[in-house]
């Protein structure tokens, strides 16, 4: 990503002369592509689920959210499904074979068509990781407990594989026949036929195990059994983990063995994936793995190859796309959370509006975070509410108004944003020098860099929609009455606490909170210990902050374990990185006293209590308050003022952003 504060000028017309390649059209077979943009398969979580076998309906919401992205300018979208009601990844995971999903299926087509758009459908059978289908039951090509969740796995039988065959057949044709455009089988991170070509997974005796050609037995059946039924022309695809990166598992060597095999069965492209349900993070890196980290894989697959490669693996910027184009690493660019993030980055290509787009910050809370539930976005609150918050939804106002907001951290800069968008003259007041609020210290942990691009995309959205911005003026009762708006909007924030519940006896160790610590280097001392009473980013960012500099760390968790509210993939790696510097970590005790120089932990659950000593640093995590003493006078008063952000509730970026493009809608 570009640094903080760099403008990338890109001229409006000759944005297809500097992004030769990534705007120009594609053909994989007969299917004709507009641009290289291709909108990866996800789970979107928004199928309907009415119990038990009335599950896996693609609802009104999948419509909107693919053709949302249709609208964005992609050349193709790729909607994730299970091939049977039996192989689901979720309660709310689309049916492929459910002849219930006809017209819709139907209706996507159509839709997505009218923007120049295909539609590939990607089929999959959950396999090892199915987690639909009461009672519980995992199936692999053996049995075998399953590494990420230690179930154990029953083993397919023979007439079980043709069953599940004859669904990806039946998956393929209903989808050809409402006009779908190509059909795409996941070999990849999760799901049934990633197993069969794995040696760790598949143990199996019969002729679907043992040598290579035997683990690729089973897929190749599938594949030829598809071809037949959908004939000579009709694009078939892989979605192809190149690399399982898991103890035992098999490597980028065997994978292009395994893409080489799949050419020579006769398949259209290949789609570049690595990872798996036991290595999450390389799935679905997080920002801790490097932007276009898995380039060198696309490039040795079409090294390997001759049919069409997608490139995969965080990459959320034209610039970089077109530089992949133009080394050789793919033929197609494969978008998946930077598209949730801004549907519109191929038209804002096409257009040389690159420093409007908006940059997934692969923070993995909103969307794989947000519980398998339903996909959402930190910055985008238009990701999976599209019919309200999507493309040409944001209206101009009826009446122009003069608005005020106080406070230029997050949710103050997107309620300007969103509020001066819909023409209103809009003013911006913060009280210190900078605009950003409580990013910039999260910016400053480890590998949380690229969290600055949120404050980055509003201060842009800012200038270019002419917000009054006025730095270091701390807004008092008068300031209002002298500027006399019509609407003010109070995004004041709130003001960390140290806990009354720790009693302070004569203590001699430096207590400070959270935001101290990340402000004031000077104040981490040695020794610390980091007080964990919330489980997410405050106690276990600061943490990784102080133990990089070198700070010998105690760090004491309420919680079962440290960062239990923070999303899997970031966590994993988080834990990993204070382990390997020496972090000792204690969980299930709370801080009851700091005493002279020691500090006294009560267990949570037996009330026993120890006494640990030897620090010069005690760091506070525990809930803030909001500080809207100003918003509660201002109401007071009769004017129209709103809270948005920390001021409404302390809370994570995602919900202070909708808070506050809420908050601009309604003014």
């Amino acid at each position: 990503m570009q640094d903080k504060g760099t403008v990338r000028l890109v001229d409006m017309e000759n944005a297809s002369q500097k992004f030769t390649k990534l705007l120009s059209p594609f053909k994989i077979g007969k299917m004709e592509l507009k641009n290289r943009f291709i909108f990866l398969p996800h789970l979107t979580g928004y199928a309907i689920d009415e119990g038990w076998m009335d599950c896996g309906l693609f609802s009104e919401r999948n419509i909107q959210h693919y053709v949302e992205r249709a609208k964005g300018g992609a050349a193709a979208v790729t909607v994730s499904q299970n091939v049977d009601p039996y192989s689901m990844m979720s309660d709310e995971y689309p049916v492929g074979s459910d002849p219930r999903n006809k017209e819709n299926f139907r209706r996507l087509a159509a839709e997505v068509h009218k923007y120049g758009c295909k539609c590939i459908t990607q089929l999959n059978h959950g396999g090892h990781n199915t987690l639909k289908n009461p009672p519980q039951i995992l199936v692999a090509p053996s049995q075998m407990p399953e590494p990420s969740c230690h179930f154990n796995t029953k083993e397919l039988e023979k007439e079980e594989l043709e069953q599940i065959k004859d669904y990806y057949v039946k998956a393929a044709t209903l989808q050809q026949g409402v006009g779908w455009d190509a059909v795409e089988l996941k070999i990849a991170h999760d799901g049934l036929l990633r197993t069969f070509i794995s040696p760790l997974f598949n143990k199996r005796e019969d002729e679907y195990g043992g040598s290579f050609e035997n683990r690729m037995r089973y897929p190749l059946e599938i594949i030829e059994a598809i071809r037949e039924a959908v004939g000579p022309d009709y694009p078939i695809g892989i979605r192809l983990c190149v690399d399982e990166f898991i103890e035992g598992g098999y490597s980028m060597e065997y994978g292009l063995k395994v893409a080489k095999r799949l050419e020579e069965a006769g398949v259209d492209y290949l789609s570049t994936d690595a990872g798996s349900f036991s290595s999450f993070y390389m799935e679905i890196p997080p920002a801790v793995i490097p932007l276009g980290f898995a380039l060198y894989m696309s490039a040795e697959l079409k090294k390997t190859v001759d049919i069409p490669v997608i490139a995969f693996g965080r990459i959320n910027d034209p610039v970089q796309a077109e530089m992949l184009l133009e080394e050789d690493c793919a033929d197609l660019v494969g978008m998946c959370r930077q598209l949730i993030c801004d549907p519109e980055t191929p038209n804002k290509t096409m257009r040389g509006e690159v420093d409007d787009i908006r940059h997934c910050i692969a923070c993995n809370e909103g969307c794989i975070g947000n519980d398998g539930i339903d996909v959402e976005c930190v910055q985008n609150p238009g990701a999976g509410r599209e019919k309200y918050f999507g493309i040409g939804t944001l209206q101009n106002a009826e009446i122009r108004k003069k608005v005020m907001v106080i406070g230029g951290g997050i949710s103050g800069m997107k309620a300007a944003e969103i509020a001066a968008k819909r023409g209103h003259e809009v003013s911006l007041y913060e009280a210190s020098d900078k605009l950003g609020g409580q990013v910039l210290l999260i910016e400053k942990m480890p590998y949380r860099a690229e969290v600055g691009e949120v404050y980055r995309y509003l201060k842009y959205q800012l200038k270019k929609y002419n917000v009054a911005i006025h730095m270091n003026v701390r807004v008092e009762r008068d300031l209002v009455e002298r500027e006399n708006p019509d609407v003010i909007i109070a995004a004041t924030g709130s003001k960390a606490l140290i806990p009354d519940y720790i009693q302070m006896d004569e203590a001699r160790i430096k207590v400070i909170d959270c935001r101290q610590a990340m402000e004031n280097l000077e104040l981490i001392g040695e020794k610390v210990l980091v007080f964990d009473d919330i489980g997410y980013y405050q106690a276990s960012g600061v943490a990784d902050y102080v133990t990089a500099l070198g700070a010998d760390t105690t760090v004491v968790t309420t919680s079962n374990f440290l960062g239990c509210d923070i999303e899997g993939t970031n966590n994993a790696l988080l834990l990993q990185r204070l382990y390997e510097r020496g972090t000792r970590i204690i969980a299930s005790h709370t801080i009851s006293k700091i005493k002279g120089d020691a500090v006294v932990l009560r267990n949570v659950y037996s009330q026993e209590e120890k006494e640990i000593g030897g620090f010069d640093t005690v760091i506070i995590a525990a809930q803030s308050r909001s500080d809207n003493d100003l918003y509660k006078e201002l109401k007071a008063a009769g004017r129209d003022v709103r809270a948005v952000g920390d001021c409404v509730a302390p809370r994570a970026i995602e919900q202070v952003i909708f808070d506050a493009e809420l908050a601009g809608r309604e003014i």
